[in-house]
């Protein structure tokens, strides 16, 4: 595990610097945790408490009334070595729990390894608190580690508290999950046929194209798949029933895919065992999508597969709704592997779910084929309704027509997300767009490539490369439909 243990390094050097170790003090005792997985110094009477979550460890320690807190994550990173992704991911999980969740600061390392950021929020237990969290990442493999205190305790508490975490050691043999030790299969390229998405799967696994970025992919050596598709439903106030069509109220995106797995009966005996909300997105993407509710969540779920194999998933879910009270679409991105594989898939998994890409020439022509397909389903709404068929086409019309641009502008967000990519006007170079990824900078218009650090996606804050200006990001629907759309 040495991949891990570098990681851990980093984060016991940044540690280091702000306590120093008293781990021999007389009021220290030496805990081994219940898996045997860390070893860590308590104060008297302080408990420790180990999980075991998708990918990587965790350890909480707390006092006895549960006012102080320190804990620590090791794993692999699903974000990557991207350590801001990484880092707004813990901060989103935060959030979920407390929604008044308030960043203070933040800082970035040099290197762009580690994270720092200092947090307020509001326990409805415990009052006010303040929180310290670290991040960093190596070769794949991260550290988290927080400190919490009420927020009028924190500095006089934050030495022991530091101190604490100093002193955290992972025993040999932690990183073995059950099914095998962490790695990554080697993936082989795939491309829908209609040329809207790629995907990279494990060599032999079998590719079902459903169209428009969606498709099916299964193994032929048990039940492992990864599903990215979309399914509309109509909403029981639409007052009638289309005939092979789902119905349902509008639900989050967990409940969502339980609800069309078992109508469709693609999975039995489905158990939700972890749901987080992600409510940053939520209010990202409400901004744009304005026809209707959204609500966007990852989910952890047990299932029994149509074979008769359990099963366990992870999931990443949109659920868009319609203040029509008309239908609702699910989107979601679904990878499930048998429930004794899943902990040794989870890199697999990262690097397929990454691997994911929506093709740029194809989103061009997206909206009219998008368009086409709503004029159809109009058509059929009218034959199916005989009585005010005029106002419903009317008023559907406008409707699905808004809900094309956002979901577009939403594709865009959530692929430039996934890949890692930001987009930048010039308004120096009169509106030229500079695109940057994880390998630099590049203009859109005349194709010059400004390479690695300071340009790479992780560094660049949008300082034009050829004039002395600050480039505007391209964060708004308006913005997307100027210059990235048209």
């Amino acid at each position: 595990m040495r991949r891990v243990g570098h990681s851990l390094a980093i984060t016991v050097l940044v540690l280091l610097q702000s306590a120093p170790i008293q781990a021999k003090e007389a009021t220290m005792k030496k805990v081994v945790t219940a898996q045997a997985s860390f070893v860590v110094y308590l104060p008297e009477g302080w408990k420790a408490m180990e999980g075991v979550q998708p990918g990587y460890r965790s350890l909480i320690v707390s006092d006895p009334d549960g006012k102080y807190e320190a804990a620590m994550c090791y794993g692999w990173s699903l974000a990557g070595n991207n350590s801001v992704a990484l880092a707004k991911a813990f901060a989103a999980r935060i959030g979920g729990q407390y929604p008044d969740l308030e960043i203070r600061k933040a800082y970035r390392s040099k290197e762009g390894q580690g994270i720092v950021f200092d947090g307020n929020f509001s326990d409805p237990n415990k009052g006010k608190r303040a929180v310290r969290c670290w991040v960093t990442v190596k070769d794949g493999y991260f550290t988290y580690s927080r400190i919490e205190a009420p927020e009028g305790e924190f500095s006089k508490n934050k030495e022991r508290l530091l101190t604490i975490l100093a002193n955290v050691r992972l025993l040999k043999g932690a990183m073995n999950f059950k099914g095998g030790t962490l790695t990554i299969e080697p993936l082989a390229d795939h491309r829908l046929g209609d040329g809207s998405a790629t995907v990279k799967l494990p060599k032999g696994w079998q590719l079902q194209d459903m169209g428009t970025g969606s498709f099916v992919a299964t193994s032929p050596t048990g039940p492992y798949s990864f599903i990215v598709g979309s399914v509309e439903l109509l909403d029981p106030r639409l007052g009638f029933q289309v005939p092979g069509a789902l119905m349902s109220d509008y639900l989050p995106p967990s409940k969502g895919l339980k609800f069309v797995a078992e109508k469709m009966r693609l999975a039995s005996n489905i158990r939700l065992v972890e749901v987080t909300p992600r409510k940053d997105l939520v209010q990202q993407i409400s901004q744009q999508y304005t026809v209707g509710p959204v609500l966007v969540e990852e989910s952890l779920f047990t299932a029994t597969s149509r074979t008769g194999e359990q099963t366990k998933s992870y999931s990443f879910g949109v659920s868009f709704g319609s203040r029509l009270g008309t239908n609702w679409r699910l989107w979601h991105m679904t990878v499930g592997v048998p429930v004794n594989k899943f902990d040794s898939f989870v890199p697999t998994l990262a690097a397929m779910m990454k691997s994911y890409k929506i093709n740029d020439e194809f989103a061009s022509g997206y909206i009219a084929r998008g368009m086409a397909r709503v004029m159809e389903m109009q058509r059929q709404t009218s034959e199916l309704i005989a009585r005010n068929a005029q106002e419903i086409h009317t008023m559907m019309q406008a409707a699905y027509e808004e809900r094309q641009r956002s979901m577009d502008y939403i594709d865009y967000q959530r692929t430039s997300y996934i890949r890692g990519t930001q987009d930048w006007i010039s308004s120096m170079e009169g509106g030229v767009v500079y695109h940057t990824d994880s390998w630099g900078t590049r203009n859109t218009y005349s194709g010059d490539h400004y390479q690695g650090t300071p340009f790479d996606y992780v560094h660049f804050q949008g300082q034009g490369p050829r004039y002395d200006e600050q480039m505007t990001p391209i964060n708004s629907r308006e913005l997307w439909e100027r210059h990235i759309r048209r």
